[in-house]
């Protein structure tokens, strides 16, 4: 995910990961965690429904967690021997957690959002999502519960694997109604969180350098 102040995450020492070893991955990790309320979101929700695979270049695997989970999560994570580093500045925060799992000898990066169901009849509540934490409302991701409950499990590649209840509306309600089209974030387009919606921006060369415009 793109964040909008720099924080230091993992990321920062991170070399290339291939789409097989994010994917191997996100095979080890729905098997540790798949008795906790949880499922596949943001980039690795995108090209699961989008591709029936994680998409090239992606830089992590992204996992939906309920808040209620943190606790079970970290030990779950510590009784399989992976470092929970909770003196990362990102992992502060209670929103988020972020960590990393050796695959051939590099360092793949797992970040775990966790949302807050009880705050809202209709909506899930996230408060890290694109803006890379804040304590402003506004910016805290409203999700339509209609989209994300009930978690469904789905086999890609014969890996069993939770996606919320309805992935194509929910990778719209995410990335835009031209969702399906692949582009680069970072270069051809960023998200921010407007009004708890998320609002995508593609940008545009000019004269003065590149400028954000609403699509």
């Amino acid at each position: 995910m793109i964040f909008k102040k720099k924080i230091k995450t993992f990321k920062d020492e991170q070399n290339h990961i291939s789409v097989i070893e994010n994917f191997s991955n996100l095979k080890f990790f729905t098997n540790i965690i798949k008795n906790i309320e949880y499922f596949v979101f943001f980039g690795t929700l995108l090209g699961l429904t989008r591709n029936n695979n994680l998409i090239e270049n992606d830089d992590d695997i992204d996992f939906y967690v309920n808040i209620k989970e943190r606790n079970n999560l970290i030990k779950i994570l510590k009784d399989h021997a992976i470092n929970v580093d909770l003196e990362l500045k990102v992992n502060k925060n209670k929103s988020f957690l972020q960590i990393k799992n050796k695959i051939n000898n590099k360092d793949t990066i797992v970040d775990f959002y966790f949302y807050e169901d009880d705050l809202d009849e209709h909506h899930l509540i996230e408060k890290w999502n694109f803006e890379g934490g804040t304590h402003i409302p506004s910016k805290h991701l409203r999700i339509p519960k209609i989209f994300t409950h009930p978690i469904q499990k789905r086999d890609i590649n014969s890996v069993s694997i939770n996606f919320p209840a309805q992935p194509i509306y929910l990778c719209e309600f995410l990335y835009g109604k031209n969702w399906h089209i692949k582009m680069e974030k970072g270069t051809e387009y960023t998200i921010n969180v407007i009004g708890g919606k998320p609002v995508l921006f593609k940008f545009k060369k000019t004269l003065f350098g590149k400028k954000k415009i609403l699509i």
